[in-house]
């Protein structure tokens, strides 16, 4: 590879030709969108208009401006709620994401998440004590008929901060980054900088590596798990005889896998107890639903 392409650009060079970028105006989408033209690529512009905030029109204005400089083809969404939901604008995204996929014909989306956010990531699932799903993003994953691409997950903002300028780019910069209400931006404001204070400068660095571990490690787990957890029912005495680890792994799997809702470690907790004889055959799930153990099977109903 020539030693003069930039991170950037090198970190992009297994993405297809065709595809979406989400361009939301901040330097990070920005700088996506200079990376994929100048590698050779045109993609489609999305750009999602959150309506939160007073300058969100002349962020679409914006976005609009590049695409036209670049002359690519733009959609635009304005959500239709103005409250800040993160849930809601996350689900309105992907919902754009996927209606104009389907429309275009493409299925691949860039999106521009950088190292800073996998650490940011990573530290929210541990905190909202998601255990085994604790991993942070993946590079690449799919969502509906969507293919997801995070190109920049070994990237530091600082890195693309640095790219920006040296193109001379311009972007916006959201304010609402600064409100330490949202739990993200506590953690970027407060909790990072305390732990980078107690700890030492690496921190994020360590962070990001214990995310990239977790992530990998949950791969193989997760392929260990699935002739099991891919069953319609699931094998008492088999799964009685497996590791306590691998136990768990494949009750989560397997209710995900069944459409089991809101997942809990009391869920798996509850369905394990029925591999033993001494515990009632039936426990209470989400959604009214439960799991009971008949015949040496653990099913769903």
């Amino acid at each position: 590879m020539n030693a003069r392409v930039h991170p950037c650009e090198a970190a992009l060079a297994s993405l297809p030709p065709r595809l979406l970028v989400a361009v939301s105006g901040g330097v990070d989408s920005v700088a996506l969108l200079e990376s994929l033209v100048r590698t050779g690529r045109q993609p489609v512009v999305l750009h999602v208009d959150h309506g939160w905030r007073p300058e969100s029109a002349a962020e679409a204005k914006q976005v609009r401006a590049l695409a036209k400089k670049h002359g690519l083809k733009i959609l635009v969404h304005k959500l239709r709620t103005t409250k800040r939901n993160e849930a809601a604008a996350r689900a309105g995204r992907y919902a754009f994401f996927a209606e104009a996929a389907k429309k275009l014909r493409l299925r691949d989306v860039v999106l521009a998440h950088h190292a800073d956010d996998q650490v940011e990531t990573f530290l929210l699932q541990l905190l909202r004590g998601s255990g085994s799903s604790a991993r942070g993003m993946e590079p690449e994953t799919k969502r509906g008929g969507l293919v997801l691409h995070r190109p920049w997950l070994a990237l530091w903002k600082k890195e693309i901060v640095a790219y920006a300028r040296a193109r001379k780019l311009s972007w916006s910069e959201d304010s609402s980054n600064a409100d330490t209400r949202h739990r993200r931006n506590l953690i970027r404001k407060r909790l990072l900088p305390y732990l980078k204070k107690l700890t030492g400068t690496e921190t994020p660095r360590h962070l990001w590596r214990a995310a990239e571990i977790a992530r990998a490690e949950n791969e193989w787990l997760d392929e260990l798990c699935a002739p099991l957890a891919n069953r319609r029912e699931l094998p008492v005495a088999e799964l009685r005889a497996a590791p306590l680890a691998q136990q768990r792994r494949t009750i989560l799997r397997w209710l995900q896998a069944r459409g089991t809702a809101d997942i809990a470690f009391a869920d798996v907790e509850s369905v394990r107890r029925l591999l033993t004889d001494r515990e009632p055959a039936k426990v209470n799930l989400s959604g009214n639903r439960f799991a009971r153990r008949r015949a040496g099977l653990i099913f769903i109903a």
